[in-house]
């Protein structure tokens, strides 16, 4: 069950600086100490919110992992986005609409859950949280857009080797948490769980990566990248 850990202060919060109030002066942030959001954290595989229910609350993610899905009118379900600290969702309720996915938490996570409400007052306000939000949807439609041409352009094998690149970015080699299931990213990716556990098994055999229950490791990205870009679409 979801455990509401206590109310959050933006002017001491560590990811402040990716959350819609970075772009707020410290003066103003003690201005609006009052609007204290709760943090919440819910155990893998509860639910944040399910697509369809009212919009009372937005969500900054402060910790872990959350896919967001979608359910089709025959029931088949699909994983359009996965979230990493610092993402927000749940702001349908600006436009007056329901929830547009559900949003499932893969691993431990610790959210900022934001009164609806209460924010449409101090965005109001504070025209620099306006700013932050406008950019963060900007950046978000360009994933989405960037995500369009990697299904409709991109071969198989081009896909998941992007979407692994991606992932570890900047890990300089390390270990990295992938709590996604190979039939997960499959789903993510538009591909069979068989397609993908064939690349996976290929590409460990050429030293390109490892692989771990729930982690993974990319040991050549140079490899991966020529796999990426092999029909020039990077």
């Amino acid at each position: 069950m979801s455990n509401v850990k206590g109310k959050g202060h933006c002017q001491s919060c560590q990811i402040r600086h990716l959350s819609i109030f970075a772009q707020l002066p410290t003066v103003r942030l003690v201005e609006i100490q009052a609007f204290q959001p709760s943090v919440v954290i819910y155990a893998p595989d509860e639910t944040v919110y399910h697509q369809g229910d009212p919009a009372a609350n937005a969500y900054t993610l402060r910790k872990g992992l959350v896919k967001l899905t979608k359910t089709l009118p025959n029931g088949r379900t699909q994983i359009v986005r996965v979230l990493r600290t610092g993402d927000l969702f749940g702001f349908d309720g600006f436009a007056s609409e329901p929830y547009n996915h559900t949003a499932t938490p893969l691993s431990e996570i610790e959210v900022c859950r934001l009164p609806l409400g209460e924010l449409m007052e101090l965005k109001k306000q504070n025209p620099e949280i306006e700013n932050t939000m406008m950019r963060r949807w900007i950046q978000h439609l360009r994933q989405a857009e960037d995500m369009m041409l990697e299904l409709g352009a991109k071969k198989a094998s081009e896909r998941l080797a992007s979407f692994l690149i991606r992932w570890c970015e900047g890990t300089g080699g390390s270990w990295v948490v992938l709590p996604l299931s190979r039939g997960e990213i499959g789903e993510l990716l538009g591909l069979t769980i068989e397609t993908v556990s064939r690349f996976l098994s290929d590409w460990k055999r050429q030293g390109f990566l490892n692989e771990q229950r729930g982690s993974i490791q990319i040991q050549s990205v140079d490899g991966l990248r020529k796999v990426a870009c092999a029909s020039g679409n990077c």
